[in-house]
């Protein structure tokens, strides 16, 4: 005799539970009464158990484990309700992630981008004027971002690393500027799919 925890599906049939789209944990005990196997259902482990000490009082109680199948079944329901409140499905969770892999797998780091970016403007045959002005700008935003992906690189962790800078606001918008073109290479590159530095400049000083 025995008890094991299964999610409330009958076959391919979904039993409902007390919130819309989601499935209540039923246990199931499986036992023989006459020769023959039998099994009842219960809403509670706390039942089941009573239940199987009515046919066996030594029946010793080990805590009722999922198999895998289980599990993840009970993983899958988690997530589609998350999802459901966003409208969303397992489906567009999935496309998304994966493109999301996609993306950081042709990504490099800040500091490759920089000296490609650099690289490049040279071959363009740039001033030693403009090339320095880069080196100099840019060497900085390599330094702070070493390391990281370029496609993991928000708007906002822009943002709050010129506004951690000492600069005035006119220094400020050359940083950005020169980052925002930094940008524009990698997306040409591959490296992102969309520049988050563009168009976020601060004009005046707030009042």
């Amino acid at each position: 005799m025995r008890t094991t925890a299964i999610p409330s599906t009958i076959g391919k049939r979904k039993i409902p539970g007390s919130e819309a789209n989601e499935q209540c944990l039923k246990f199931v005990v499986t036992y023989r009464e006459a020769a023959k196997r039998k099994q009842r259902v219960f809403a509670t482990e706390e039942a089941a158990i009573e239940f199987v000490r009515t046919k066996n009082p030594n029946f010793r109680h080990d805590p009722i484990q999922e198999t895998q199948a289980q599990a993840a079944a009970r993983i899958l329901l988690e997530c589609t309700n998350k999802l459901n409140v966003y409208g969303k499905t397992i489906r567009d969770a999935t496309d998304f992630f994966v493109q999301h892999l996609i993306a950081n797998e042709k990504s490099c780091t800040a500091a490759k981008l920089v000296d490609e970016f650099v690289w490049a403007k040279q071959k363009q045959a740039a001033s030693p004027f403009e090339l320095d002005n880069l080196r100099s700008h840019l060497a900085p935003f390599s330094k702070r971002f070493d390391g990281d992906l370029v496609g993991t690189i928000t708007s906002a962790k822009v943002d709050d690393w010129l506004r951690s800078l000492n600069l005035s606001i006119i220094r400020r918008n050359h940083y950005r500027r020169l980052i925002m073109l930094a940008f524009d290479f990698a997306v040409q590159r591959g490296y992102v799919s969309s520049n988050p530095v563009l168009g976020r400049f601060v004009v005046s000083q707030p009042i």
